[in-house]
């Protein structure tokens, strides 16, 4: 098994890791950053602490390869699935795109690429690769998925198939986003709030008392069944919150967005509610769909 992944940063660095330690002897990189004077030296250091033979461009990258991981930005996943393919001499291996790119550039991806005959892998990495290496949670779509299993599984790779159609996984891992990174700014309003006026150890003593009593799905129906019958009144305490923050000059920018969301929950529930809290999630969203 050859491996080679074109762009040698984090993701790249943490999976050619732990596959080295699953016995994949040949494995080499390039990066478009290899000659800069301060990134270009990380690259090399973690390439020889990974074992990996750096090579000088994507021509000799491409050139006897099995799989090829794309660990490029997302703002450039498109312009180097097409780099690729104007090297192509006739090469034929699986073409992973792990980067956070829209479902819709991962479609046209696949679809460029079919033209060459290279099987494609929408790959989605949903979990922090410093911890799992190559054994983070993979969610993965294409039309090359099934070689992509078959050829990565005997390194323990951990690897779903969550439909052929590429973009899939790239929409599980930009919706869990909205979820996991929008979380960490509620967070730090939250936190920079408590700790201006001297009360986050009760605030969060509290937060993890409600948090930690019900599991997470618990948790989630219970705040938006709730939230559909008490909206309004939870979006004026929230402007309260707006006011209170902005006295002592603190951005409450998700705050107010919060309160917004909860404004037009309460529209839409004064229209659709029949006096009855929904019995889950699904019932509330029905309401965006009437």
């Amino acid at each position: 098994m050859k491996v080679g992944f074109l762009g040698f940063g984090e993701a790249a660095y943490e999976l050619s890791n732990g596959l080295r330690k699953e016995g994949l002897k040949h494995i080499k990189a390039y990066d478009v950053m290899i000659s800069h004077k301060t990134a270009g030296a990380l690259i090399k250091k973690r390439a020889e602490e990974a074992d990996v033979q750096l090579v000088a461009s994507v021509r000799e990258l491409i050139t006897d390869m099995d799989v090829l991981f794309v660990a490029v930005p997302a703002s450039k996943a498109l312009e180097v699935s097409l780099n690729i393919r104007s090297e192509l001499k006739g090469e034929s291996f699986l073409y992973v795109d792990v980067s956070a790119s829209n479902p819709s550039i991962k479609q046209e991806i696949e679809k460029e690429l079919e033209k060459v005959n290279i099987p494609f892998v929408d790959a989605a990495m949903l979990g922090p690769l410093p911890v799992y290496k190559h054994k983070v949670p993979i969610s993965a779509s294409g039309n090359g998925i099934q070689e992509f299993i078959d050829k990565m599984t005997p390194y323990h790779m951990n690897i779903s198939e969550v439909g052929s159609k590429a973009g899939d996984a790239s929409a599980i891992k930009l919706i869990r986003s909205i979820f996991m990174k929008g979380i960490v700014g509620l967070y730090l309003e939250t936190l920079q709030a408590s700790e201006t006026y001297n009360v986050s150890q009760e605030v969060l003593s509290s937060l993890a008392e409600t948090m930690d009593s019900h599991n997470f799905m618990d948790t989630l129906n219970r705040l938006v069944t709730s939230s559909a019958i008490h909206a309004e009144r939870r979006a004026y305490e929230l402007q309260n919150s707006v006011d209170m923050l902005k006295e002592v000059g603190i951005n409450s920018d998700l705050t107010k967005a919060a309160k917004e969301k909860l404004v037009e929950l309460s529209e839409m529930a004064a229209v659709h509610l029949q006096g009855e809290k929904p019995a889950n999630w699904k019932d509330v969203l029905n309401y965006y769909r009437a």
